[in-house]
Protein backbone atom coordinates (compact mmCIF):
# COMPACT_ATOMS: atom_id res chain seq x y z
CA UNK A 1 0.00 0.00 0.00
CA UNK A 2 2.90 2.35 0.78
CA UNK A 3 4.39 1.74 -2.64
CA UNK A 4 1.08 2.58 -4.31
CA UNK A 5 0.79 5.88 -2.43
CA UNK A 6 4.46 6.65 -3.09
CA UNK A 7 4.01 6.00 -6.81
CA UNK A 8 0.85 8.14 -6.88
CA UNK A 9 2.52 11.01 -5.08
CA UNK A 10 5.58 10.93 -7.34
CA UNK A 11 3.32 10.77 -10.39
CA UNK A 12 1.26 13.75 -9.20
CA UNK A 13 4.40 15.72 -8.39
CA UNK A 14 5.79 15.09 -11.87
CA UNK A 15 2.41 16.04 -13.41
CA UNK A 16 2.36 19.34 -11.51
CA UNK A 17 5.93 20.12 -12.52
CA UNK A 18 5.14 19.27 -16.17
CA UNK A 19 2.03 21.48 -16.00
CA UNK A 20 4.13 24.34 -14.55
CA UNK A 21 6.83 24.03 -17.22
CA UNK A 22 4.34 23.84 -20.11
CA UNK A 23 2.40 26.89 -18.86
CA UNK A 24 5.42 29.05 -18.00
CA UNK A 25 4.62 31.49 -20.85
CA UNK A 26 0.92 31.84 -19.92
CA UNK A 27 0.04 34.47 -17.36
CA UNK A 28 -2.86 34.95 -14.98
CA UNK A 29 -4.20 37.92 -13.06
CA UNK A 30 -4.37 37.45 -9.30
CA UNK A 31 -6.43 39.69 -7.08
CA UNK A 32 -4.50 40.37 -3.91
CA UNK A 33 -5.87 43.59 -2.40
CA UNK A 34 -9.31 45.18 -2.21
CA UNK A 35 -9.42 48.93 -1.85
CA UNK A 36 -12.11 50.97 -0.18
CA UNK A 37 -13.63 52.10 -3.47
CA UNK A 38 -14.37 48.46 -4.42
CA UNK A 39 -11.87 48.48 -7.25
CA UNK A 40 -9.60 45.47 -7.24
CA UNK A 41 -5.83 45.49 -7.58
CA UNK A 42 -4.46 42.73 -9.81
CA UNK A 43 -1.04 41.16 -10.08
CA UNK A 44 -0.02 39.43 -13.28
CA UNK A 45 1.81 36.20 -12.59
CA UNK A 46 3.05 33.33 -14.73
CA UNK A 47 0.80 30.29 -14.50
CA UNK A 48 3.86 28.04 -14.11
CA UNK A 49 5.17 30.07 -11.16
CA UNK A 50 1.70 30.08 -9.63
CA UNK A 51 1.51 26.30 -10.00
CA UNK A 52 4.94 25.82 -8.40
CA UNK A 53 4.03 28.13 -5.51
CA UNK A 54 0.80 26.17 -5.00
CA UNK A 55 2.70 22.88 -5.20
CA UNK A 56 5.36 23.81 -2.67
CA UNK A 57 2.89 25.40 -0.29
CA UNK A 58 0.82 22.21 -0.46
CA UNK A 59 3.90 20.09 0.19
CA UNK A 60 4.85 22.18 3.23
CA UNK A 61 1.30 22.18 4.61
CA UNK A 62 1.08 18.41 4.11
CA UNK A 63 4.47 17.90 5.77
CA UNK A 64 3.36 20.05 8.69
CA UNK A 65 0.18 18.04 9.16
CA UNK A 66 2.05 14.75 8.92
CA UNK A 67 4.65 16.01 11.40
CA UNK A 68 1.87 17.01 13.81
CA UNK A 69 0.32 13.54 13.71
CA UNK A 70 3.73 11.84 13.80
CA UNK A 71 4.75 13.90 16.82
CA UNK A 72 1.52 13.00 18.64
CA UNK A 73 2.07 9.34 17.80
CA UNK A 74 5.67 9.48 19.06
CA UNK A 75 4.47 11.03 22.32
CA UNK A 76 2.01 8.17 22.73
CA UNK A 77 4.76 5.62 22.03
CA UNK A 78 7.07 7.27 24.59
CA UNK A 79 4.31 7.29 27.19
CA UNK A 80 3.65 3.62 26.50
CA UNK A 81 7.36 2.81 26.82
CA UNK A 82 7.51 4.65 30.16
CA UNK A 83 4.49 2.68 31.33
CA UNK A 84 6.17 -0.57 30.27
CA UNK A 85 9.34 0.41 32.11
CA UNK A 86 7.34 1.18 35.25
CA UNK A 87 5.54 -2.13 34.95
CA UNK A 88 8.78 -4.06 34.45
CA UNK A 89 10.46 -2.26 37.37
CA UNK A 90 7.48 -2.94 39.63
CA UNK A 91 7.44 -6.54 38.38
CA UNK A 92 11.12 -6.90 39.23
CA UNK A 93 10.44 -5.22 42.57
CA UNK A 94 7.60 -7.68 43.24
CA UNK A 95 9.83 -10.59 42.26
CA UNK A 96 12.52 -9.45 44.69
CA UNK A 97 9.88 -9.05 47.41
CA UNK A 98 8.70 -12.60 46.77
CA UNK A 99 12.28 -13.87 47.03
CA UNK A 100 12.78 -12.03 50.33
CA UNK A 101 9.52 -13.41 51.70
CA UNK A 102 10.45 -16.95 50.63
CA UNK A 103 13.81 -16.58 52.39
CA UNK A 104 12.03 -15.36 55.54
CA UNK A 105 9.63 -18.31 55.38
CA UNK A 106 12.53 -20.75 55.10
CA UNK A 107 14.25 -19.11 58.07
CA UNK A 108 11.05 -19.30 60.12
CA UNK A 109 10.57 -22.95 59.16
CA UNK A 110 14.10 -23.75 60.30
CA UNK A 111 13.52 -21.88 63.56
CA UNK A 112 10.21 -23.70 64.07
CA UNK A 113 11.86 -27.08 63.45
CA UNK A 114 14.63 -26.19 65.90
CA UNK A 115 12.07 -25.16 68.54
CA UNK A 116 10.06 -28.32 67.89
CA UNK A 117 13.21 -30.47 68.32
CA UNK A 118 14.11 -28.64 71.55
CA UNK A 119 10.55 -29.14 72.81
CA UNK A 120 10.69 -32.88 72.19
CA UNK A 121 14.05 -33.02 73.96
CA UNK A 122 12.62 -31.08 76.91
CA UNK A 123 9.61 -33.39 77.02
CA UNK A 124 11.94 -36.37 77.13
CA UNK A 125 13.95 -34.76 79.92
CA UNK A 126 10.73 -33.97 81.84
CA UNK A 127 9.62 -37.60 81.50
CA UNK A 128 13.01 -38.78 82.73
CA UNK A 129 12.90 -36.40 85.68
CA UNK A 130 9.33 -37.46 86.51
CA UNK A 131 10.46 -41.09 86.45
CA UNK A 132 13.37 -40.25 88.75
CA UNK A 133 11.02 -38.41 91.11
CA UNK A 134 8.68 -41.37 91.09
CA UNK A 135 11.61 -43.70 91.80
CA UNK A 136 12.77 -41.52 94.63
CA UNK A 137 9.32 -41.34 96.17
CA UNK A 138 8.87 -45.09 95.84
CA UNK A 139 12.21 -45.77 97.49
CA UNK A 140 11.43 -43.64 100.50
Amino acid sequence: MRRVFLALSIGLLLAFIYFAVVNMNNSINLSYLYSVADSQTYKTLSLGVYTLISLFSGVFVGAGIVYMFLSAQNDKVKAYQRELEKTSVSGMNNASRVEVLEAKIKTLEKAFNTVADERTQLEVQIKNLNQEIDNITKNK
